[in-house]
């Protein structure tokens, strides 16, 4: 009987998270429910923690796509890079976190600040200094050669040297990675590293920085020679 109602609601609210199937098949795959048996909330970092260990400390509408490739739309979200696990809030105004490895990709809507567009964060890629397969990249380019920033948050702790008082923050750190999809190195800003990378098109590549007087003192004139790379 269950089974016919969840079917039901397969095809009367297919790709939306907030129906009964979905929130059946999260909560009995993977899910974290970070909410007690009595209802009451357990807080998802503790509060004694300055700080966030979220990508955005607010919910941001997106989209979700598990490694099943079944995708959700229109899902309050928020990834926590200290777990490298995507938290979602459900129709009871339930926070659930899913379990690492779970969600091949995630899509905010909304441009959010210090972002240039959309923000896209996907897993798959191979495995490279302390990330593995599960960990989050941040899409900055996508085609022949991906362009990725890894973003991870860790507690730091410290002493207040007025009061004397043990602090802890979360803390944040980011490097830069290209992928071909079947290797991942972390990236060079350097011009003969990222033209060794672009090599079947090196000539045009050439071309392309000489015309505009690229000399990849940045991440946004590296992103500038992969998008273009990526358009031959």
């Amino acid at each position: 009987m269950l089974k016919q109602i969840v079917c039901c609601l397969i095809l009367a609210a297919p790709g939306c998270l907030y129906t009964l199937q979905a929130q059946t098949e999260v909560r009995a795959a993977v899910p974290e429910v970070l909410y007690d048996g009595n209802g009451s909330r357990i807080e998802s970092h503790s509060s004694d923690i300055a700080g966030t260990p979220f990508f955005r400390e607010e919910w941001r509408l997106g989209s979700v796509t598990l490694q099943s490739n079944r995708r959700f739309d229109s899902v309050k979200i928020r990834l926590n890079l200290e777990t490298q696990q995507v938290h979602f809030m459900d129709q009871n105004n339930a926070e659930i976190a899913l379990f690492k490895g779970y969600v091949k990709t995630i899509r905010f809507y909304d441009i959010l600040p210090g972002v240039d567009g959309p923000a896209e964060f996907q897993t798959g890629f191979p495995a490279v200094d302390q990330q593995d397969e599960k960990s989050f990249y941040q899409v900055i380019c996508k085609g022949k050669i991906f362009l990725l920033k890894y973003m991870h948050k860790a507690i730091s702790q410290y002493k207040n040297e007025f009061s004397g008082e043990n602090k802890r923050e979360y803390v944040g750190y980011e490097d830069y990675y290209v992928s071909n999809g079947k290797e991942i190195t972390r990236l060079k800003k350097d011009k003969s590293a990222v033209l060794s990378l672009l090599a079947d098109q090196q000539a045009k590549v050439q071309s392309f920085i000489d015309t505009n007087h690229l000399k990849f003192k940045s991440v946004d004139e590296v992103k500038r020679v992969i998008d273009y790379y990526n358009t031959l």
